[in-house]
């Protein structure tokens, strides 16, 4: 080896010493606290903080972008979302008493209602003004689909919650989880459009965490939404042709198809098996939040494991680190790579190919919104009672074009995402029949009927 090495020309080999000293992270993108300017954009949006069942008769912890927080149910069904040190001395309100209404601190007494206002400053008089002139730091909640929302921003311009339209799918449930990951947001939700790593992580490294079809080579592009972006992945698996399409809603939604898609049968607009949201917990952690799509369509073959969804878990593969440390090395998933790209990820040291277009795209859409943010710009809007989302599942017969089959591949994705995005405004059912359209249009393309033909 020393003698390979003493004649060799070193400049692109055993190159450890130029690279032991890493730059720092995206700090634009990456750092989430108050007055950050991704944190700043972030507050601008309501998130998931947790599930509706975890709240009990005792305070729950939450911290979000890097701020200590208490939730929490009051005697009368209302949520709260307060700080968690007590404005009076600083004591937490963890371990704070549960009221009718509100929360009361173990140390003193002071009692506030779920918005901070100060109901009694414990044993202070009735009459003095010190319960008028403070108040504990509140953010405003929603709970929907057993999930709790709050918003972090200015309270005087708290926007809609919006409704998407996948949440009233028919016969379909809604389960919800929440699964901690101890990494940076952004290395967590950009994997959400790198679809490359579907054939590899998920398919050929260690065999195949969903259905093998999701080994077949790819065709992929990247499309803007009205309020984000969406992969398209075209592939050809048995007679059939699959196109997917995987949403990103900024600024860290993500809704992705039915996880145990097979594309054996043919299916138009088939819609999600998954939404959740990456909040940022800090700087160095995230959460995964969300439901699960539940629904005999969706999951033909009986998979889902609905007992398996909730706090902590979710039913596929590859989502913490319960296994022992060797048995995801034989067979890592989503929660290995990610969280092993560093607890921050560096993106100065990163070689970026014609494959991370999505993850390239994703991030200067971010950077848009953070830069427009701090410029006092208002986001781009959701409407309020109903959102138009895009990611679905079509399934569909199409002939081999022999040595034009990758542009055909490619052309059949670029309709279907077209027809998906056109058709935002329609019904469900007239929004399948536009796609179905589209998909069928291409049977008829010439070199595909003779390749039918020659077959």
């Amino acid at each position: 080896m020393q003698d390979e090495v003493a004649g060799a020309d070193l400049s692109s080999r055993y190159g450890g010493r130029t690279r032991r000293v890493a730059p720092g992270p995206d700090d634009e993108l990456v750092r989430v606290g108050p007055e950050t300017p991704c944190g700043e954009y972030l507050r601008r949006f309501w998130h998931p903080v947790c599930l509706s069942a975890q709240l009990h008769d005792v305070p729950l912890p939450v911290r979000l972008m890097g701020e200590d927080l208490v939730a929490f149910r009051d005697g009368s069904g209302r949520v709260g979302l307060l700080h968690r040190h007590c404005v009076h001395r600083g004591a937490s309100l963890c371990f704070g008493r549960i009221e009718a209404r509100g929360i009361r601190c173990c140390y003193h007494g002071w009692h506030f209602d779920i918005d901070g206002t100060v109901l009694q400053a414990g044993s202070e008089p009735s009459t003095a003004r010190i319960a008028a002139a403070v108040s504990q730091g509140a953010y405003p909640v929603a709970e929907r689909h057993g999930l709790v929302f709050a918003y972090l921003g200015d309270p005087r311009s708290v926007p809609p919650l919006p409704v998407f339209d996948t949440e009233a799918e028919p016969g379909v449930t809604l389960r919800p989880f929440l699964l901690t990951i101890p990494c940076n947001w952004l290395q967590v939700y950009e994997n959400a459009q790198d679809p490359a790593h579907v054939l590899w992580l998920h398919a050929r490294n260690a065999g195949a965490h969903f259905d093998e079809s999701n080994s077949a080579e790819q065709e992929l592009d990247f499309v803007p939404t009205p309020l984000g972006m969406m992969n398209v992945q075209t592939r050809r698996w048995g007679g059939m042709v699959w196109t997917r399409t995987v949403e990103c809603i900024l600024p860290n939604l993500n809704q992705t198809g039915a996880i145990w898609e097979a594309a054996r049968e043919a299916k138009t607009f088939q819609r999600v098996g998954l939404t959740r949201w990456v909040v940022p917990v800090d700087d160095e952690n995230s959460l995964q939040i969300g439901w699960r799509h539940l629904s005999a369509s969706l999951d033909p073959d009986g998979k889902d494991k609905p007992d398996a969804i909730g706090l902590g878990s979710i039913d596929f593969e590859g989502q913490d680190d319960t296994a022992t440390f060797e048995e995801r090395q034989r067979r890592p998933g989503d929660y290995d790579a990610q969280v092993s790209q560093r607890s921050i990820a560096v993106h100065a040291l990163e070689t970026l190919a014609s494959t991370d277009r999505g993850v390239a795209m994703l991030r200067r859409l971010i950077r848009r919104g953070v830069k427009a943010s701090a410029a006092g710009d208002a986001p781009r809007a959701t409407s309020a009672g109903h959102v138009a989302t895009f990611c679905q599942d079509t399934v569909t017969p199409l002939p081999h074009a022999g040595a034009e089959d990758r542009a055909l591949l490619r052309a059949h994705g670029a309709a279907v995402a077209r027809a998906v995005l056109e058709t935002a405004a329609h019904t469900p059912e007239q929004r399948r029949a536009t796609i179905a359209a589209a998909a069928n249009a291409l049977a008829s393309h010439p070199t595909a009927r003779s390749e039918e033909t020659a077959s």
